[in-house]
Order: C-alpha cells, then sequence, then structure tokens
C-alpha cells in the first residue's frame, strides 16, 4: 500500500513539473494594457520574465470572482506560436489571479507581491486611484486621449511618479465636429481642485480658461482646433495619490457666419462693402438692403467672401436693415441682420449750354441703343479674381469740370441722369494712364455719345471707363499694369472740348470714383 501511495505522489510530481511553464521554451513576453492597449515586450532573459514566469507557475486553484480587478493580457510568444493568459490584480487585498488551462488560479503571495512592484503593471495603482473622465457634446458621452502624470503609493508604502497615456480616443474619425450652438464639457468621476482648457490653432495657443464654454466663445473663425483640458486633483494634500489627467482631441469647429459691414463711410453713390466671415463651401449666401436696388455677387477673398455693391444714388439718409440668409430655401436656413447708416450728402447741379443739334445727338434714340449694345455688355461679366493691388490713382492730370453725380441741366433741361464720372479737363493728346491693374473689356472709336471709348475690367464686378478719348492704344482683352498708356485726351462724341470723362462702376452702376483713390478692401 505504501509503494502504491509513493508511486501515485511520485506520478503526481512529475504531472505538475511536466505543466509548469518553462523560460527556456519561449523567445519573449509580451503584457497588454487591455484599458489603453499599451503593449510591453519583456525579454526572456530579464529579471521582470523570471518574476511573471515565477508567478505563472506558483499557483493554487480558485473559484474568486475577478469582475472588479484590472487585467493584463500575458502572451507568451515562442517563433510564431504564442500562449495568452489573463493576468488580474486585485489592488485592495494585495493579490493576483491568472487564468490557465480556462481555469482561475491565485497566485502565491510571495510571487504576487513581486507582480505588484513591476513597473511593467504600474497602471494597476493608477486605473486604482486617478479619476473617470470624459468629454460631453450635447449630452453624448465621448472618449478622447488621456494622458496622465499621477504620484501614487504602491502597496509597500513608497510614493511613485508615472506618467503614460490613461485612456486612447473613442471619437469617430478622431476629430471632434462642434458648431454653435452645441453644448459641450469635461466631466468627472470627482470634480478636479482645478481645471484650465487650452485651445491651439497651428500650434498656436489661441485661447485659455476654466470652462469650455469661455473658451470656444474666443474662436471667430471656422478652422481645425487642438483642444487640451488639464484637470488636478490633492496636488496640495497629504493624500495617498494625486496628480493630473489631460484628455485632448481635435476638434473642427464650425462657427455660423458673422457679416461686418467694412466700409465705414456709407454715402449715396458710394461703394458699400460687406464681409461673411465662416461661410462654409457648401452654403449658399442672399444679402438685401433697400439702399441696393441691383444684385451683384459675392467674391472669395483672402478665404473671406466680399459682398461689393453700389449704394443707389437716391437713397435718402437713414438707417437701412441689411439682411443676410445663409443657406437660403435650406432646412438649416438662418438669418442675419445688421444695421447699414447712410449718410447724408449733397451734390452739385450744374447748367450747360450747348449747340442744339450736339445735345440732340447726345439724346438721340441710336446713340442711347448703341451704347446699351456696345458699352454696357463690356461691364457685365467680371473676373473672380482681385485684379487691383492697393489705391487707385487719377488717370490723368485735368481741371474738374464736372462732378460724380452732379444734377445737370442742359438747356435749361434737367438731364434724366446723373453725372456717371468726373470730367476732367485736359489738353488734346495728354496721356490717360490706368488706374490700376486690370484687363481690357472694350476698345472702339467712333460712338455717337461717349466716342472713343475704353472699358477695364479690375475683378470682382469693379470696373473704369474712360469717354472721349482722341486716341486708343489698347485693345481688348489686353492685361494692363497700374500707370500703363491706354490713350490720350480728346473730344469725340458728345463733347464741348476736351476733356477725359473718367467713371468706376460696380457692373452698370456707375460709384464715386474718389473711394477708389483710399482703396477698395486692401
Amino acid at each position: 500500500m505504501k509503494k502504491i501511495i509513493l508511486i501515485l505522489l511520485l506520478f503526481s510530481a512529475l504531472f505538475a513539473a511536466s505543466c509548469k511553464l518553462s523560460i527556456s521554451s519561449i523567445d519573449q513576453i509580451e503584457a497588454v494594457n487591455t484599458v489603453n492597449n499599451e503593449r510591453i515586450v519583456i525579454a526572456k532573459d530579464s529579471s521582470d520574465a523570471k518574476s511573471i514566469m515565477d508567478a505563472l507557475n506558483k499557483i493554487e486553484k480558485t473559484e474568486t470572482e475577478t469582475t472588479d480587478f484590472f487585467p493584463f493580457e500575458i502572451n507568451l510568444i515562442s517563433g510564431s506560436d504564442s500562449n495568452t493568459h489573463k493576468l488580474y490584480f486585485d489592488v485592495k487585498n494585495k493579490a493576483a489571479y491568472v487564468t490557465k488551462d480556462d481555469e482561475l488560479y491565485k497566485i502565491r503571495d510571495k510571487e504576487a507581491h513581486v507582480l505588484f512592484l513591476n513597473e511593467v503593471f504600474s497602471y494597476i495603482y493608477v486605473d486604482n486611484t486617478i479619476y473617470e473622465s470624459h468629454v460631453e457634446l450635447n449630452g453624448k458621452k465621448l472618449t478622447p486621449d488621456i494622458k496622465y502624470d499621477w504620484t501614487y503609493k504602491d502597496i509597500d508604502g513608497h510614493y511613485v511618479k508615472k506618467q503614460g497615456t490613461l485612456k486612447t480616443s473613442d471619437i469617430e474619425g478622431g476629430k471632434l465636429l462642434i458648431q454653435d450652438g452645441d453644448v459641450i464639457d469635461f466631466k468627472y468621476e470627482t470634480n478636479p481642485d482645478s481645471q484650465v482648457i487650452r485651445l491651439y490653432s497651428q500650434g498656436n495657443l489661441k485661447a485659455a480658461g476654466s470652462s469650455a464654454a469661455e473658451v470656444l466663445a474666443n474662436v471667430k473663425a471656422d478652422g481645425e482646433y487642438y483642444i487640451e483640458c488639464q484637470a488636478q486633483w490633492l496636488m496640495k494634500q497629504n493624500s495617498d495619490f494625486y496628480g493630473s489627467s489631460t484628455a485632448n482631441f481635435t476638434a473642427f469647429i464650425d462657427k455660423q457666419a458673422d457679416v461686418s459691414i467694412v466700409t465705414r463711410e456709407n454715402y449715396p453713390g458710394n461703394i458699400l462693402i460687406v464681409q461673411i466671415d465662416n461661410l462654409n463651401d457648401d452654403e449658399t449666401v442672399s444679402i438685401q438692403t433697400d439702399a441696393v436696388k441691383v444684385e451683384t455677387n459675392t467674391y472669395l477673398y483672402k478665404d473671406k467672401n466680399v459682398y461689393i455693391s453700389p449704394i443707389d444714388l437716391n437713397t435718402a439718409a437713414g438707417d437701412y436693415k441689411l439682411t443676410v440668409k445663409v443657406k437660403k430655401g435650406n432646412a438649416l436656413e438662418y438669418t442675419i441682420e445688421k444695421t447699414l447708416t447712410v449718410k447724408d450728402k449733397s451734390f452739385k447741379t450744374q447748367y450747360l449750354t450747348v449747340d442744339e443739334n450736339l445735345n440732340q445727338s447726345n439724346n438721340d434714340s441710336a446713340a442711347i441703343l448703341e451704347f446699351a449694345e456696345l458699352v454696357k455688355p463690356a461691364r457685365t461679366v467680371s473676373s473672380e479674381e482681385k485684379l487691383w493691388e492697393g489705391t487707385f490713382a487719377m488717370p490723368v492730370e485735368g481741371e474738374l469740370t464736372t462732378d460724380f453725380a452732379e444734377i445737370r441741366f442742359v438747356n435749361n433741361e434737367r438731364s434724366s441722369s446723373r453725372h456717371s464720372g468726373l470730367d476732367l479737363a485736359a489738353a488734346k493728346g495728354t496721356p490717360v494712364a490706368a488706374p490700376n491693374n486690370g484687363i481690357v473689356t472694350f476698345a472702339m472709336e467712333g460712338l455717337l455719345s461717349p466716342g472713343n471709348t475704353v472699358v477695364i475690367d479690375h475683378g470682382m464686378g469693379l470696373f473704369t471707363s474712360y469717354y472721349h478719348l482722341d486716341t486708343i492704344d489698347v485693345v481688348k482683352g489686353q492685361k494692363v499694369k497700374k500707370g500703363d498708356i491706354i490713350g490720350t485726351v480728346g473730344t469725340t462724341g458728345f463733347s464741348t472740348g476736351p476733356h477725359l470723362h473718367y467713371a468706376v462702376s460696380i457692373y452698370n452702376s456707375y460709384v464715386n470714383p474718389y473711394q477708389t483713390l483710399s482703396g477698395i478692401i486692401d
């Protein structure tokens, strides 16, 4: 009987020995943090590898519930094969467990103690003490990347400082879309002692504050931003743990369109410039005000949408509503309203006496029709690009004989239209220069009313026109630069003497030429 017992004991010892894991049979060990997916590769000849193998072999079967314990995954790698075990840490009771052959075993206390002091598993202390945090967008819980800088006491009572990644982002696409009206906040298991939120654009700090609403209020333009929120706990207290966690993510902030009236001196006949910021590529915009009687386009300039229009000459002084509809006709349409103040301006009155035959030729229906069919079409299509640079110059030095928008009486009869530009008297043959860069859209001699005429497109709907020239030195389609000679002063067409009629227009609506001398937009 004794022999049988001895044989059984020997067989049991041999079986147990055969079930033991041998470090010589593996190439390396991989420890995987199942929360942040951090992987640590451990060389087989290291002390860390020995302590892990000892722990996996010094075990006893148990029925303990491991749901609340922190799990690591241990992969024993040999060539292309991998033997995987789950390692559980019960920080409260300083116990460790491992799965082996689908069974749960408790690691002996001595070997478990070594694991608790192994830096490979230091995250168990951070996870056990640091407070849970997340981002909440419109009530939806989201987890961004969260980094930590945390100090804790290990099981021997020693303070240990660790830095690393607490959690990795579950934000779809890795980028959070934040729109006007969205409610975003940072939430915590326990409120921190302090919190600072920083917002960066292209690596530069743009805003900082203690709340998300405060920081986002400083964002004025659409774009991609980097946001981080650093929260601190127990930094000044005698605690077993303290430190900070920092949530960080990339966000595309989509602001509602912002409308501003750029021009400060808005008079009848002046150019009105309205700027629309934060307009997305797929957003349409419609602008309306009673001070403008014609439809004009919106242009893209330096990543901003610019609306250039003529204030009607007959606009009375006062405040006018300027209504901007974004996404007009769309379910998401919204309206922005601004107040446009048009100031009072008086215009000169001029009385002319001319030969009746000349007067009749100017008012002749053929002259009117010719102008409508030839000159006006040259001012209906403009370059989308701004062609001019800086301020405009006067095209010729001469005596001002008729001002812009003068009310003109010819032979004691009031003209049906206001004077469309400036009449600058100069000697016949005086060179006329382009006031700025542009493209010639019209160049023709012998017109009944304006005589020899040139029209230049400066882009974005801005045109200049030159009437009564003696000679024309440019052709249609020619590019000109500021200062280039385009012709000479003459007295062709309806003219009482040598002069240049110089006009500035937004398409076919004439505007104050003096305004361009101070610059438009630039």
